[in-house]
């Protein structure tokens, strides 16, 4: 059995039109407020010409910049260890942003998925059958990287912050984290 390679992830705005490379400013959020609400396109291989291995078992949540907790005297990042980010499974077709159940950071990590077919490959040809990813996972398979053509390789997420009124001012960084595993 030939061996695949490691999945290929990018990081896509709400367009699928910019990538996010660099750290992301989620701008002024005061005590007792929310954020705007931001919205991600995680894809795996976007338009690659040859497949990769599929996500599995994906979930997001948030982390220090360490890969810790945000507890840690090193790393007291109280946007993590107190869980104030909230993401929605938008390809899954979710509408849960301001219930519990979307929280992320130190005590929660969340399953992303899609519920999209991948329906052409890298040269525009009809796959025979559409490609449909299973629960918790993104495919690898190669593709024309457009959203209408290939929604079985990407996760869409709405994330938002809520700020609780007793925070302490200050910027505070930290990264946004998708654990998987593939073969």
């Amino acid at each position: 059995m030939m061996s695949m390679t490691q999945p290929i992830i990018t990081w896509m705005d709400a367009t699928h039109s910019q990538e996010i490379v660099g750290p992301f400013d989620y701008q002024v959020i005061d005590a007792d407020d929310k954020s705007e609400i931001f919205i991600f396109n995680i894809w795996n291989n976007k338009g690659g010409a040859t497949d990769v291995s599929k996500m599995e078992d994906c979930t997001i949540t948030t982390r220090d910049l360490n890969g810790g907790t945000g507890d840690t005297p090193e790393f007291n990042i109280e946007a993590v260890k107190n869980n104030w980010f909230h993401v929605q499974v938008d390809s899954l077709g979710e509408n849960d942003l301001d219930e519990e159940s979307s929280r992320v950071g130190k005590d929660f990590s969340k399953p992303i998925g899609t519920t999209g077919k991948t329906i052409l490959d890298h040269s525009g040809t009809p796959y025979a059958t559409p490609l449909v990813p299973g629960t918790k996972e993104i495919l690898g398979v190669n593709n024309n990287g457009q959203p209408q053509d290939a929604a079985g390789n990407y996760v869409t997420l709405s994330i938002q912050c809520e700020v609780p009124l007793n925070a302490r001012s200050g910027k505070q960084e930290f990264k946004k984290r998708i654990s998987y595993r593939y073969v």
